[in-house]
C-alpha cells in the first residue's frame, strides 16, 4: 500500500509538470502572436494615416493648380484669395489638420529685391500645402510644395516687397524665427505666420501697398520683438508699423535670442578670511624644490654663489572651517632682469593630493600669475573645498632671483540674509518716448527678496539692466552689487547678482574700478580727498569700495587709483549728492 502511494503522488507530480511547460509554451505561442497582431495593427494604422494624407495632399495641390493664378491666395495672407490657412478635414476616421501657405517668389534668374531686372519681385507663386494627424500621441506631418507660374508677364501692381530680417545678440540671423504679419487697414485683413530661412529672413514680395503693417517675431524659448502701434501713453512707438509702398522694398530687421534667469540676492556685509604667508621661515611651505627661504622670501637656491634654476614651492592647504565662496589670490612678486616667477592654484584632496586647477575653471592658471590680486571667486565651493599656492621661479642669469615676498587665498565664511527688500529691475532697451521725451522702457519691474535673500526673475531677455533699492523706503543703501550695474545680462543664462546692503544714509559713492575690457580690478586702492575728508580703500573681489561716512554734498572730491599693473588713475571735481555712483577705468 505505501509503495502504491508513492505511485500515486509521482504520477501527480508528472503531470503537474506538464500543465506548467504546456502553459508556458502556449503564452510564449499567443504571446509571440500578440506581439506580432499588435505590430502589424500599428503598422495598418500608421499606413492608414500615410496614404490618406498623401491622397489628401494630391487632391488639395491639383485643386490649387486648376485655380486662376489671381485668385490663388489665402485668407488673411499676404497674397490673398479664398483659401483658409487653417482647417481640418476628416478621412478614413482620421482628423487631418490642413495649413495652407502661399508666397510669392523673388527669383534669382532675374536677380532679387532692388537687383531684380525689372524691378519686379513677384516673380511666382509658391505653394504649400501640409497635413497634420495624430497617431497614438504623436503628431506626423506631410507636406507637398508646388510652384504657381503666371501665364504672363509677373506684375507687382498695387503691391511692393516686405522683407524681415532677424538676428540675435551677436547680429546672426536667427533661423526658423515665427514672424507675424498683420493689417487691418487692407481691402482684404491679412494675419499670417511665417517661419525665417537660412538667413534668418522673411519675404513677402507683393505684399499690398498699404501703412499699418504690425510685425511680431517669436521663436519658443528667445525673447520677442515688434513693431508698436502709436497710444496716448506711448506717441512715439520705436520701431513702429511698416508702411509698403509699391514696386518698392521695405525691410525692417529684430532681434531675438535665447531667454535668461537672474537670481537677485540680498544680504548683510560678508565675513572673510584670509590664509597667507610673508615667509618668515618655511613652516607653511609643503614641498620646496631648488628654492629656499631667505630675509622673508622664497628665492632659487644658491649654491656657491649660483642659484639652481628652476625651482619650484607649494604651500600647505587652505581648508575654511566654513566656506560661502572663494575670493581672490594676491602674490607680491619681484622679478630683476632676466628672472620670472609665476605663482598657480592648485586643489587640495582628502588624501592631500595637489591637483592644478585647469584654466576651463581658473583662465590662465596652466601659464601662472604674476605680482597682484587674481579673481577666484568664479571656482565651484562644492568642487573645490581645499586650495593651496604654488610656484614656479627660474633666472637665465645665475647671479640673480626672483623673490616672492608674500601670497595668500582669501575666501568669503558666510553673509547675513537680508530679507523682504524690494528691488527694482528697468531693463535699457525702449519701444518708445512719451510726449515729454521720456524713455519707455520695455522691461521693468519690481521684485521682494524671500526669507532667504534672493529673487529669481525668469524668462529675461537679455540686456543692460538697472538694479536699484529705494534707501528711504527700504532703509539700506547699495554697498556693493557684483556683478556691477548695470547689470548685463547675456542669452541663455542662469546668473546671480549679489547687492551687498547697509543701512541707508543721505550721501555715499559706491566706486567701482574696472580695466579697458570692463573685467573688475580687485585690490586697487582708491584714494578719496577733499578738505577735511581722506579716506583709502581697497577694491574687493568686484572691484568695488563704498563710501558711506564723513561725506558730504559737494562737487570737489579728487580719487586717486593705483593697482599693481596699471597706470595710476586720477579723477578730480567728482560730485555727490544722495547714493552716487561712479565708474573709474584703469589702463595698462
Amino acid at each position: 500500500m505505501y509503495i502504491t502511494n508513492n505511485h500515486i503522488r509521482d504520477n501527480s507530480g508528472l503531470t503537474l509538470v506538464g500543465v506548467i511547460v504546456a502553459a508556458a509554451l502556449m503564452v510564449l505561442i499567443f504571446g509571440g502572436l500578440f506581439s506580432a497582431f499588435v505590430t502589424l495593427t500599428d503598422m495598418i494604422s500608421r499606413q492608414k494615416g500615410e496614404a490618406g494624407a498623401v491622397a489628401l495632399l494630391n487632391e488639395r495641390i491639383e485643386y490649387i493648380r486648376s485655380l486662376p493664378y489671381n485668385t490663388v491666395g489665402t485668407v488673411g495672407g499676404i497674397v490673398p484669395g479664398p483659401l483658409l490657412q487653417n482647417s481640418t478635414t476628416t478621412l478614413n476616421g482620421i482628423t487631418y489638420s490642413e495649413r495652407v501657405f502661399v508666397n510669392y517668389i523673388d527669383d534669382e534668374a532675374d536677380g532679387t529685391l532692388l537687383a531684380d531686372d525689372n524691378l519686379i519681385t513677384a516673380d511666382y507663386k509658391v505653394v504649400k500645402v501640409e497635413y497634420t494627424w495624430d497617431h497614438k500621441g504623436t503628431t506626423t506631418k506631410r507636406f507637398l510644395v508646388s510652384n504657381i507660374v503666371p501665364n504672363g508677364i509677373e506684375t507687382l501692381a498695387g503691391g511692393g516687397t516686405l522683407v524681415i530680417n532677424v538676428f540675435d545678440a551677436t547680429v546672426q540671423p536667427v533661423v526658423g524665427a515665427n514672424v507675424r504679419v498683420v493689417n487691418n487697414t487692407t481691402t482684404s485683413t491679412i494675419d499670417t505666420t511665417v517661419v525665417t530661412n537660412s538667413v534668418g529672413r522673411a519675404m513677402f514680395p507683393g505684399a499690398p501697398a498699404a501703412a499699418g503693417y504690425e510685425i511680431s517675431v517669436s521663436k519658443p524659448g528667445y525673447s520677442t520683438d515688434q513693431t508698436y502701434t502709436a497710444t496716448t501713453s506711448n506717441p512715439n512707438p520705436n520701431p513702429p508699423h511698416v508702411a509698403v509702398i509699391e514696386s518698392a522694398v521695405s525691410s525692417v530687421s529684430f532681434s531675438i535670442d535665447e531667454l535668461s534667469d537672474l537670481t537677485l540676492v540680498t544680504r548683510g556685509t560678508p565675513v572673510t578670511n584670509t590664509n597667507g604667508d610673508t615667509f618668515t621661515d618655511n613652516s607653511l611651505l609643503q614641498t620646496e624644490n631648488n628654492t629656499t627661504v631667505i630675509g622673508g622670501a622664497i628665492v632659487l637656491t644658491d649654491v656657491a654663489g649660483v642659484y639652481n634654476s628652476p625651482g619650484d614651492v607649494t604651500a600647505t592647504a587652505t581648508v575654511p572651517t566654513t566656506l560661502n565662496r572663494w575670493l581672490t589670490i594676491n602674490s607680491d612678486i619681484v622679478t630683476p632682469a632676466n628672472t620670472n616667477a609665476y605663482v598657480q592654484l592648485y586643489s587640495v584632496d582628502t588624501a592631500g593630493v595637489y591637483t592644478l586647477i585647469p584654466d576651463t575653471d581658473l583662465p590662465g592658471n596652466s601659464t601662472g600669475f604674476g605680482t597682484g590680486v587674481v579673481d577666484i571667486s568664479g571656482l565651484a565651493v562644492g568642487t573645490y573645498d581645499q586650495l593651496a599656492l604654488g610656484a614656479t621661479l627660474s633666472t637665465t642669469d645665475t647671479a640673480v632671483t626672483p623673490e616672492i615676498r608674500s601670497w595668500e587665498i582669501s575666501y568669503e565664511e558666510s553673509a547675513p540674509v537680508i530679507a523682504g527688500v524690494t528691488v527694482d529691475l528697468v531693463g535699457n532697451k525702449t519701444i518708445g518716448t512719451s510726449a515729454s521725451a521720456t524713455p519707455i522702457y520695455k522691461y521693468s519691474s519690481s521684485t521682494v527678496t524671500n526669507g532667504s535673500g534672493s529673487a529669481v526673475l525668469t524668462d529675461l531677455e537679455w540686456d543692460l539692466y538697472g538694479i536699484t533699492v529705494d534707501g528711504a523706503s527700504e532703509g539700506y543703501d547699495i554697498a556693493e552689487a557684483c556683478a556691477n550695474i548695470p547689470y548685463a545680462l547675456n542669452p541663455n543664462v542662469d546668473d546671480t547678482v549679489l547687492l551687498t546692503l547697509q543701512p541707508h544714509v543721505s550721501n555715499t559713492l559706491r566706486i567701482y574700478v574696472e580695466d579697458t575690457a570692463g573685467n573688475p580690478v580687485p585690490g586697487a586702492d582708491v584714494r578719496m580727498q577733499r578738505t577735511g575728508f581722506d579716506v583709502t580703500k581697497t577694491t574687493s573681489v568686484c572691484g568695488q569700495v563704498f563710501y558711506n561716512s564723513g561725506l558730504g554734498v559737494f562737487s570737489d572730491y579728487d580719487i586717486d587709483v593705483t593697482a599693481a599693473g596699471y597706470l595710476p588713475e586720477n579723477v578730480t571735481n567728482v560730485s555727490v549728492s544722495g547714493n552716487s555712483d561712479l565708474v573709474i577705468i584703469l589702463s595698462t
